[in-house]
């Protein structure tokens, strides 16, 4: 309001200042520059950073608006090699379902369900703690917190070195770093840290940390190249030969649905799993396939 009130008297005394004498055009510049320094919003959020809560199948740093519902299912079949299983399009080697929901602006909750390797559950919640802004009061980047609690349901063997339920347990710990640069590209940095209770093998550590790498270039309105890449640190490798997850593919956002495929050499879609080292090589044609379908539902009350 107060803002309001001195673009209005700045308006009234450049007005009565002109009908009295002429100004030069210098002075005028300077008037409308203040003008618009005035009347520029302090509050302006950079949106579409991204064009899914996912880059690919990792998080990003967008979120689930207030009173909205997110429904995404996804699939990764097998490995692209051979005519004989139709290029893995045969196997389902994983299905992921998700809900995920805006508590509020700023706050976003999610339970999700994968059949593979582990038949499980995952709780999880993400904080948009900072946003990128321009204006007045600019913010360079977006920063976002995401963490996670999978739960295994899976039947255990019976020579499994751990059998009580605090074994099925692992947790995931983001920190979403993003800045969209320009109307086309998007690049987002998240230190990973994953946690588990109970490892394959007394060798591997109970602690991974990872840093994972991704982005977007738009190339139509509704069309954007995608890419992301895990790089698990070597003091926290698993030492098994696998090697670091990655992922490239597209989104096509087509009304209340976005569509993903990638290409990927992780075999899970849960972040307890693809967080860390996977057991392909994705330079040596370990490479699944896989695609997801987002729709969204609004429960916000529309003024008549």
């Amino acid at each position: 309001m107060k803002k309001r009130l001195a673009v209005l008297l700045l308006i009234v005394c450049s007005l009565s200042v002109y009908a009295q004498e002429p100004t030069n055009n210098q002075e005028d510049d300077d008037l409308f520059a203040e003008l618009d320094d005035l009347t520029i919003e302090s509050d302006n959020e950079v949106i579409a950073t991204f064009k899914s809560t996912r880059l690919l199948i990792g998080q990003s740093t967008e979120r689930v608006k207030q009173r909205q519902l997110h429904f995404r299912i996804s699939h990764v079949f097998g490995k692209i090699k051979g005519i004989d299983n139709f290029f893995g399009l045969d196997q389902i080697n994983n299905m992921h379902i998700s809900l995920e929901y805006g508590l509020t602006d700023f706050i976003q909750l999610g339970i999700a369900r994968s059949n593979k390797p582990d038949k499980t559950y995952s709780n999880s919640i993400k904080i948009s703690a900072l946003r990128q802004r321009d204006g007045a009061s600019p913010f360079p980047f977006a920063l976002s917190y995401f963490g996670s609690l999978d739960i295994k349901t899976r039947e255990y063997f019976p020579e499994a070195r751990n059998k009580n339920f605090s074994g099925r347990l692992e947790y995931v710990n983001q920190l979403l770093i993003s800045r969209k640069f320009n109307k086309d590209l998007s690049l987002q940095v998240s230190p990973t840290f994953v946690y588990r209770n109970l490892t394959e093998t007394e060798n591997d550590p109970n602690a991974i940390f990872s840093i994972a790498m991704g982005g977007r270039y738009l190339i139509s309105r509704s069309i954007s190249l995608n890419a992301e890449y895990y790089y698990t640190l070597p003091t926290f490798d698993t030492h098994d030969g696998s090697k670091n997850t990655l992922a490239v593919g597209m989104d096509i956002e087509t009304g209340g649905h976005v569509f993903q495929l990638y290409f990927t050499n992780a075999f899970a879609l849960h972040p307890g799993k693809f967080a860390i080292n996977q057991s392909g090589d994705f330079f040596n044609r370990d490479i699944n396939f896989g695609f997801s379908i987002l729709r969204e539902f609004s429960f916000s009350k529309k003024s008549k």
